[in-house]
């Protein structure tokens, strides 16, 4: 054997290889960009709701306090309640408007990531990521066939077992 038949046969081997790579470091970046700009909509929908109900807060402890320089503070040492601002809700709601958009943000993190392991994955083993993306359907779609199935037949045996019961009590009013 020569040495260029050698080195033939070795860059034969190793260019898909390369190019694999190639698509899966694309791939990579990709993902990260995907994910990235599912971040930074999920902070922008806190911030917004956080920045809402800061500029609430504010306001109504601007007006409480212009209402304490207005009575003067024997009237807020008699009725200290009274001058408290209200901004329970305010807050409470903030608060469940972070946590609905940091959980949305993290469910869509997660699928968009088991998505790009499977995109990588696929683009490692060299098969195409309609076929990766099919197998992983086809599973799915097995596994519900397969609950369905079990679901209708459970169904289908509870309806069965009534009927024959029915029939059962019927067969022994004709008897009687």
């Amino acid at each position: 054997m020569n040495v260029e038949s050698i080195v033939n046969d070795v860059k034969g081997r190793v260019e898909p290889i390369v190019t694999r790579g190639q698509d899966v470091v694309y791939s990579g970046f990709e993902v990260l960009k995907s994910a990235n700009g599912i971040v930074a909509d999920g902070f922008s929908g806190v911030y917004k709701a956080n920045y809402e109900a800061g500029k609430t807060l504010f306001g109504a402890a601007q007006t409480s306090f212009q209402k304490v320089k207005t009575d003067g503070i024997k009237a807020v040492a008699s009725n200290p309640g009274a001058y408290v601002p209200e901004g329970k809700d305010t807050v409470v709601s903030a608060f469940n408007t972070s946590v609905d958009v940091v959980v949305k943000t993290g469910d869509d993190l997660v699928k968009t990531m088991k998505q790009g392991v499977e995109t990588l994955s696929a683009k490692i083993k060299g098969e195409s990521v309609t076929v990766a993306k099919a197998k992983s359907t086809v599973k799915k779609a097995a596994s519900s066939a397969s609950t369905k199935a079990k679901s209708t037949a459970r169904k289908a045996e509870g309806k069965f077992n009534d009927a024959a019961a029915k029939a059962e009590k019927a067969a022994d009013d004709l008897m009687k």
